[in-house]
Protein backbone atom coordinates (compact mmCIF):
# COMPACT_ATOMS: atom_id res chain seq x y z
CA UNK A 1 0.00 0.00 0.00
CA UNK A 2 2.78 2.05 -0.80
CA UNK A 3 2.07 5.46 -3.61
CA UNK A 4 2.41 4.01 -6.89
CA UNK A 5 5.57 6.21 -7.75
CA UNK A 6 7.07 3.96 -5.38
CA UNK A 7 6.14 0.89 -5.89
CA UNK A 8 8.49 -1.61 -7.28
CA UNK A 9 12.03 -0.49 -6.41
CA UNK A 10 14.46 -2.14 -4.96
CA UNK A 11 16.01 0.05 -2.52
CA UNK A 12 15.44 0.00 1.21
CA UNK A 13 16.18 3.91 1.66
CA UNK A 14 13.54 5.82 3.43
CA UNK A 15 14.22 9.31 1.49
CA UNK A 16 15.78 9.99 -2.48
CA UNK A 17 19.23 10.24 -1.57
CA UNK A 18 19.55 6.75 -0.01
CA UNK A 19 18.10 5.18 -3.01
CA UNK A 20 20.17 3.63 -5.70
CA UNK A 21 20.86 5.63 -8.81
CA UNK A 22 18.77 3.80 -11.35
CA UNK A 23 15.89 3.59 -8.53
CA UNK A 24 16.58 7.65 -7.92
CA UNK A 25 15.88 7.86 -12.04
CA UNK A 26 12.96 5.89 -11.95
CA UNK A 27 10.82 7.41 -9.34
CA UNK A 28 12.13 11.09 -11.45
CA UNK A 29 10.41 9.60 -14.82
CA UNK A 30 7.52 8.71 -13.24
CA UNK A 31 6.95 12.18 -11.95
CA UNK A 32 7.62 13.21 -15.77
CA UNK A 33 5.20 11.42 -17.16
CA UNK A 34 2.89 12.50 -14.84
CA UNK A 35 3.85 15.95 -15.55
CA UNK A 36 3.26 15.12 -19.78
CA UNK A 37 -0.24 13.81 -18.43
CA UNK A 38 -1.10 17.12 -17.12
CA UNK A 39 -0.17 18.94 -20.02
CA UNK A 40 -1.82 16.65 -22.15
CA UNK A 41 -4.93 17.71 -19.92
CA UNK A 42 -4.84 21.82 -22.10
CA UNK A 43 -6.27 19.73 -25.19
CA UNK A 44 -9.58 18.11 -23.04
CA UNK A 45 -12.57 20.12 -23.57
CA UNK A 46 -13.05 19.46 -20.06
CA UNK A 47 -9.97 21.87 -18.34
CA UNK A 48 -11.59 24.93 -20.39
CA UNK A 49 -15.49 23.68 -18.97
CA UNK A 50 -13.81 23.54 -15.70
CA UNK A 51 -12.32 26.52 -15.77
CA UNK A 52 -15.59 28.14 -16.87
CA UNK A 53 -17.31 26.45 -14.15
CA UNK A 54 -14.63 27.46 -11.46
CA UNK A 55 -13.69 23.69 -10.64
CA UNK A 56 -10.45 22.26 -9.54
CA UNK A 57 -9.33 20.16 -11.76
CA UNK A 58 -5.83 18.07 -9.76
CA UNK A 59 -4.02 17.44 -12.52
CA UNK A 60 -1.91 14.90 -11.07
CA UNK A 61 -4.26 13.30 -8.77
CA UNK A 62 -6.24 12.62 -12.25
CA UNK A 63 -2.94 11.53 -13.68
CA UNK A 64 -2.98 8.60 -11.23
CA UNK A 65 -6.51 7.73 -11.37
CA UNK A 66 -5.54 6.72 -15.29
CA UNK A 67 -2.52 4.92 -14.25
CA UNK A 68 0.14 7.18 -14.28
CA UNK A 69 2.44 6.10 -11.20
CA UNK A 70 2.17 9.13 -8.45
CA UNK A 71 2.46 9.97 -5.11
CA UNK A 72 -1.16 9.35 -4.75
CA UNK A 73 -3.42 6.77 -3.75
CA UNK A 74 -6.74 5.44 -5.93
CA UNK A 75 -9.77 5.63 -3.17
CA UNK A 76 -13.58 5.76 -3.71
CA UNK A 77 -16.14 6.46 -1.31
CA UNK A 78 -18.40 3.66 -3.43
CA UNK A 79 -18.74 0.71 -1.68
CA UNK A 80 -19.57 -1.38 -4.53
CA UNK A 81 -17.00 0.18 -6.72
CA UNK A 82 -14.37 -0.90 -3.36
CA UNK A 83 -15.95 -4.16 -3.65
CA UNK A 84 -15.52 -4.86 -7.55
CA UNK A 85 -11.64 -3.83 -7.46
CA UNK A 86 -10.90 -6.48 -3.91
CA UNK A 87 -12.69 -9.11 -5.20
CA UNK A 88 -11.90 -9.31 -9.54
CA UNK A 89 -8.84 -9.00 -11.29
CA UNK A 90 -8.16 -7.75 -14.71
CA UNK A 91 -6.44 -10.08 -17.22
CA UNK A 92 -5.33 -9.41 -20.83
CA UNK A 93 -8.98 -10.15 -22.05
CA UNK A 94 -10.59 -8.13 -19.11
CA UNK A 95 -11.70 -8.66 -15.52
CA UNK A 96 -12.46 -12.41 -13.72
CA UNK A 97 -13.34 -13.22 -10.21
CA UNK A 98 -10.87 -13.99 -7.63
CA UNK A 99 -11.69 -17.73 -6.83
CA UNK A 100 -9.26 -18.03 -3.56
CA UNK A 101 -7.36 -16.42 -1.08
CA UNK A 102 -7.75 -13.67 1.47
CA UNK A 103 -9.38 -10.37 -0.12
CA UNK A 104 -8.87 -6.89 1.87
CA UNK A 105 -10.88 -3.63 1.68
CA UNK A 106 -9.21 -1.01 3.46
CA UNK A 107 -11.62 1.87 5.84
CA UNK A 108 -10.82 5.40 6.03
CA UNK A 109 -12.67 6.73 9.10
CA UNK A 110 -12.76 10.50 8.12
CA UNK A 111 -14.06 11.55 11.86
CA UNK A 112 -9.90 10.11 13.04
CA UNK A 113 -8.28 11.63 9.60
CA UNK A 114 -8.70 15.17 11.01
CA UNK A 115 -5.17 16.19 11.44
CA UNK A 116 -4.62 14.85 7.90
CA UNK A 117 -7.97 15.68 6.26
CA UNK A 118 -6.57 18.15 3.31
CA UNK A 119 -4.66 14.65 2.20
CA UNK A 120 -7.84 12.62 1.02
CA UNK A 121 -9.12 14.80 -1.81
CA UNK A 122 -12.76 13.98 -3.66
CA UNK A 123 -12.26 14.17 -7.43
CA UNK A 124 -15.50 16.09 -8.03
CA UNK A 125 -18.15 17.30 -9.20
CA UNK A 126 -16.00 15.12 -12.40
CA UNK A 127 -16.64 15.86 -15.92
CA UNK A 128 -14.14 12.94 -16.84
CA UNK A 129 -16.00 9.82 -17.19
CA UNK A 130 -13.69 7.63 -15.47
CA UNK A 131 -12.94 9.15 -12.25
CA UNK A 132 -16.76 10.14 -12.04
CA UNK A 133 -17.83 6.18 -12.64
CA UNK A 134 -15.16 5.08 -10.44
CA UNK A 135 -16.55 7.95 -7.44
CA UNK A 136 -13.19 8.84 -7.59
CA UNK A 137 -11.18 10.13 -4.36
CA UNK A 138 -7.28 9.72 -3.49
CA UNK A 139 -4.87 10.18 -0.81
CA UNK A 140 -1.34 11.76 -1.01
CA UNK A 141 1.24 9.67 0.92
CA UNK A 142 4.89 9.97 2.03
CA UNK A 143 7.41 8.26 -0.58
CA UNK A 144 7.68 5.20 1.19
CA UNK A 145 5.11 5.29 3.78
CA UNK A 146 2.60 2.83 3.80
CA UNK A 147 -1.17 3.59 3.74
CA UNK A 148 -1.89 0.80 5.72
CA UNK A 149 -0.03 1.84 8.89
CA UNK A 150 -2.67 5.00 9.23
CA UNK A 151 -4.33 4.96 12.37
CA UNK A 152 -7.78 6.08 10.65
CA UNK A 153 -7.18 3.34 7.90
CA UNK A 154 -9.01 0.22 8.84
CA UNK A 155 -8.68 -3.60 6.81
CA UNK A 156 -11.47 -5.53 6.50
CA UNK A 157 -10.54 -8.95 5.77
CA UNK A 158 -12.89 -11.64 3.82
CA UNK A 159 -12.66 -14.99 2.72
CA UNK A 160 -12.83 -15.02 -1.52
CA UNK A 161 -15.69 -16.29 -3.50
CA UNK A 162 -15.86 -17.35 -7.19
CA UNK A 163 -19.67 -15.93 -7.14
CA UNK A 164 -19.31 -12.87 -4.92
CA UNK A 165 -16.49 -11.72 -7.67
CA UNK A 166 -18.94 -12.65 -10.89
CA UNK A 167 -21.75 -10.73 -8.63
CA UNK A 168 -19.82 -7.51 -8.67
CA UNK A 169 -18.38 -8.29 -12.86
CA UNK A 170 -22.24 -8.28 -13.92
CA UNK A 171 -22.97 -5.34 -11.73
CA UNK A 172 -20.47 -3.23 -13.25
CA UNK A 173 -21.34 -4.92 -16.93
CA UNK A 174 -17.45 -6.50 -17.36
CA UNK A 175 -15.93 -3.61 -16.01
CA UNK A 176 -16.84 -1.68 -18.83
CA UNK A 177 -19.39 0.86 -16.99
CA UNK A 178 -16.01 1.47 -14.52
CA UNK A 179 -13.97 1.83 -17.38
CA UNK A 180 -16.11 4.01 -20.09
CA UNK A 181 -14.47 4.84 -23.51
CA UNK A 182 -12.29 8.25 -22.90
CA UNK A 183 -9.50 9.14 -24.89
CA UNK A 184 -7.15 10.19 -21.90
CA UNK A 185 -7.14 6.56 -21.42
CA UNK A 186 -5.10 5.79 -24.58
CA UNK A 187 -2.81 8.83 -23.37
CA UNK A 188 -2.17 7.50 -20.59
CA UNK A 189 -1.20 4.13 -22.24
CA UNK A 190 1.04 6.02 -24.99
CA UNK A 191 2.86 8.15 -21.85
CA UNK A 192 3.45 4.68 -20.39
CA UNK A 193 4.18 2.37 -22.78
CA UNK A 194 6.03 4.91 -26.04
CA UNK A 195 9.60 4.81 -23.98
CA UNK A 196 9.79 8.50 -24.63
CA UNK A 197 9.85 11.30 -22.35
CA UNK A 198 10.04 15.19 -23.39
CA UNK A 199 13.31 16.10 -22.05
CA UNK A 200 12.61 19.40 -20.40
CA UNK A 201 9.90 17.50 -18.27
CA UNK A 202 12.51 15.10 -17.50
CA UNK A 203 15.11 17.52 -16.55
CA UNK A 204 12.43 19.66 -14.44
CA UNK A 205 11.19 16.68 -12.50
CA UNK A 206 15.38 15.79 -11.46
CA UNK A 207 15.64 19.97 -10.62
CA UNK A 208 12.16 19.25 -8.37
CA UNK A 209 13.86 16.50 -6.75
CA UNK A 210 17.27 17.96 -6.36
CA UNK A 211 15.68 21.11 -4.15
CA UNK A 212 14.32 18.71 -2.17
CA UNK A 213 16.32 18.26 1.34
CA UNK A 214 15.54 14.71 1.34
CA UNK A 215 15.56 14.19 -2.46
CA UNK A 216 19.01 13.92 -4.96
CA UNK A 217 21.83 15.34 -3.56
CA UNK A 218 23.80 17.34 -6.43
CA UNK A 219 26.80 15.12 -6.56
CA UNK A 220 24.57 12.31 -7.38
CA UNK A 221 22.93 14.08 -10.43
CA UNK A 222 25.54 13.30 -13.04
CA UNK A 223 24.77 9.62 -12.60
CA UNK A 224 20.88 10.03 -12.09
CA UNK A 225 20.93 12.32 -15.10
CA UNK A 226 23.32 9.24 -17.31
CA UNK A 227 20.66 6.54 -15.73
CA UNK A 228 17.33 8.33 -16.98
CA UNK A 229 19.15 8.33 -20.39
CA UNK A 230 20.14 4.69 -20.30
CA UNK A 231 16.25 4.00 -19.54
CA UNK A 232 14.47 6.21 -22.15
CA UNK A 233 14.61 8.26 -25.09
CA UNK A 234 15.19 12.30 -24.57
CA UNK A 235 12.85 13.72 -27.29
CA UNK A 236 11.09 17.08 -27.95
CA UNK A 237 8.18 17.82 -26.53
CA UNK A 238 5.08 16.01 -28.60
CA UNK A 239 1.55 15.88 -28.75
CA UNK A 240 -0.68 12.89 -28.09
CA UNK A 241 -3.92 14.43 -27.55
CA UNK A 242 -5.26 15.80 -31.02
CA UNK A 243 -8.02 17.19 -32.09
CA UNK A 244 -9.54 14.38 -33.94
CA UNK A 245 -9.25 11.70 -30.31
CA UNK A 246 -11.60 14.42 -29.01
CA UNK A 247 -14.27 14.91 -32.35
CA UNK A 248 -16.22 11.93 -32.60
CA UNK A 249 -16.88 12.66 -28.27
CA UNK A 250 -17.88 16.19 -28.76
CA UNK A 251 -20.26 15.72 -31.89
CA UNK A 252 -21.82 13.16 -29.58
CA UNK A 253 -25.06 14.90 -28.19
CA UNK A 254 -25.56 12.60 -25.11
CA UNK A 255 -21.56 13.02 -24.34
CA UNK A 256 -21.88 17.28 -24.21
CA UNK A 257 -24.57 16.83 -22.27
CA UNK A 258 -23.49 14.87 -19.57
CA UNK A 259 -19.73 15.45 -19.71
CA UNK A 260 -19.83 19.48 -21.05
CA UNK A 261 -23.30 20.72 -18.77
CA UNK A 262 -23.07 23.37 -15.66
CA UNK A 263 -21.88 20.92 -12.86
CA UNK A 264 -23.54 19.84 -9.77
CA UNK A 265 -22.33 19.06 -6.65
CA UNK A 266 -22.85 16.42 -4.35
CA UNK A 267 -22.61 16.57 -0.76
CA UNK A 268 -21.82 13.91 1.68
CA UNK A 269 -22.19 14.40 5.17
CA UNK A 270 -18.67 14.40 6.46
CA UNK A 271 -18.34 15.78 10.00
CA UNK A 272 -21.02 18.04 12.07
CA UNK A 273 -18.45 21.27 13.53
CA UNK A 274 -20.11 23.76 16.03
CA UNK A 275 -20.70 27.23 15.21
CA UNK A 276 -18.89 29.61 17.54
CA UNK A 277 -21.44 32.69 19.29
CA UNK A 278 -21.07 35.33 17.12
CA UNK A 279 -19.36 33.84 13.72
CA UNK A 280 -20.19 35.71 11.14
CA UNK A 281 -22.26 32.91 8.75
CA UNK A 282 -20.92 32.62 4.68
CA UNK A 283 -22.07 34.60 2.23
CA UNK A 284 -24.48 33.26 0.16
CA UNK A 285 -22.79 35.02 -3.09
CA UNK A 286 -20.07 33.79 -2.29
CA UNK A 287 -18.68 32.25 -5.44
CA UNK A 288 -15.95 29.72 -3.87
CA UNK A 289 -18.48 28.17 -1.74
Amino acid sequence: MLPSIARGLNSDGRDMFEMSTKDQATVVLRLAQSWWFARELEHHPITAHAEKQRLKLDRLALAQHYGIPTGYLDLTHNFDVSAFFATCRATKTGWEPVTEGIGIVYRVDLEQARNRFASFKPLGPQPLPRPDEQAAWVVELPMVHSFDGWPEVSIIQFEQNESVGEYFIKMFRGGGLLFPPDPLARVAQEILECGEIPRELAEGALTSFASDQFGIKPDQLPAVRQSISSLIHLIDYRRILEDHDIAPFLNDFEWRKRRLSDAMAKARPVRIEPVQEGANPPSHTDGNK
